[in-house]
């Protein structure tokens, strides 16, 4: 079956919902409370947190710097977007953030988002030029990493005498997501490890066969993760009763309203991901696939909107079908995320050691 599973968590970026659906009494994101989280993710086995980023979330840098003061060995994937500092300032902030914490920075890089999102940022381009500058940020970004004398001159970037002083000390992993023909060139071209949502093994094993092929087409191997969620208990009729309670809390008017909205999304990753949400409160269709569920696509969630459920086993027995198929890293999160580390964390990590 090839190497062993690799599980990252999640650190809320805004609050924390006490159970999924929407919660008006949701925890703040304090500080407390993310070293709370960040404590119970390295307590139970997890490699590292993911930091996502969007324009109304606090910086993933900062945040991540005051997890990595309460830690000592749990790592932090830290999502920012490229264009929108320069590769040669994010070379510092690496080379600084490794230096300061034991090398436990890695980063997810970012193209971009919804329309109204980019407009937010003040950023307008084209998502062809915004694949085409993330590019070159990343051949620029790697080269500074190496920690010797370069010069570039490119479309987006042009760089006399770049360089860190010295290598970094344990460049970075680089994640990336993306499922469109721009998206996966790009990955192929840099990425260590590739993303995507939370589709069924076999949808999986697509992404993995066409992104190999092309990553091997210019001499490199890349790695896959997946972005799921999971609602993981010791008997399996105690996991699908929460997605039951879930249901109940919605209303048809709901889930219309949550139908229209994610018909707006531009990504080809959570249009897929979507497809297996059929839009009804249905208990029986919203499972596309042994284990998976897609109703958290009714209540928010989106490209993150499938869930592993079950008991540790048959979760355990599905990420071994992902892994099958060349799925190593799993980027999964519950609600609430400091209770539901525990919950993977004694039952599922342990079935892999």
């Amino acid at each position: 079956m090839g190497e062993q599973p690799v599980f990252h968590w999640f650190l809320p970026m805004h609050a924390d919902q006490r159970h999924y659906g929407g919660d008006p009494g949701a925890r703040p994101a304090d500080p407390g409370y993310l070293r709370d989280v960040t404590r119970a993710a390295e307590r139970n086995g997890f490699a590292s947190l993911l930091l996502a980023t969007s324009q109304a979330s606090r910086d993933t840098w900062l945040t991540a710097a005051l997890a990595a003061e309460a830690t000592e060995t749990i790592r932090f994937i830290v999502a920012f977007r490229a264009g929108y500092t320069l590769p040669t300032l994010t070379a510092q902030m690496i080379d600084t953030f490794q230096q300061l914490f034991a090398n436990r920075l890695d980063v997810n890089i970012v193209t971009g988002s919804e329309g109204p999102e980019q407009q937010a940022y003040g950023d307008e381009i084209s998502k062809q030029d915004r694949y085409r500058r993330t590019d070159e940020f990343l051949r620029v970004l790697r080269a500074e990493l190496r920690g010797e004398r370069y010069d570039i001159a490119g479309d987006w970037y042009r760089v006399v005498g770049g360089g860190r002083p010295a290598p970094v000390t344990r460049p970075p992993t680089i994640f990336f997501g993306g499922l469109s023909d721009e998206a996966a060139e790009v990955g192929a071209r840099h990425a260590d490890v590739q993303l995507m949502y939370g589709e069924t093994p076999p949808m999986a094993a697509e992404h993995v066969e066409r992104i190999g092929a092309l990553a091997a087409r210019h001499g490199r191997t890349v790695e896959f993760g997946i972005r799921i969620q999971v609602i993981s208990r010791d008997r399996s009729e105690d996991a699908w009763a929460e997605t039951g309670r879930i249901l109940a809390r919605l209303t048809p008017e709901q889930v219309e309203r949550r139908q229209r909205d994610l018909a707006r999304r531009a990504s080809v990753g959570q249009r897929r991901v979507q497809s297996l949400n059929p839009g009804v409160l249905d208990p029986d269709r919203l499972r596309p696939y042994p284990t998976i569920w897609s109703g958290l696509g009714l209540v928010g969630g989106g490209g993150g909107s499938t869930a592993l459920v079950g008991s540790h086993e048959e979760v355990a027995e599905r990420i071994e079908e992902y892994r099958s198929v060349g799925v190593r890293h799993f980027i999964v999160s519950g609600a609430p995320l400091l209770e539901e580390a525990y919950r993977f964390g004694e039952g599922v990590i342990p079935l892999f050691r």
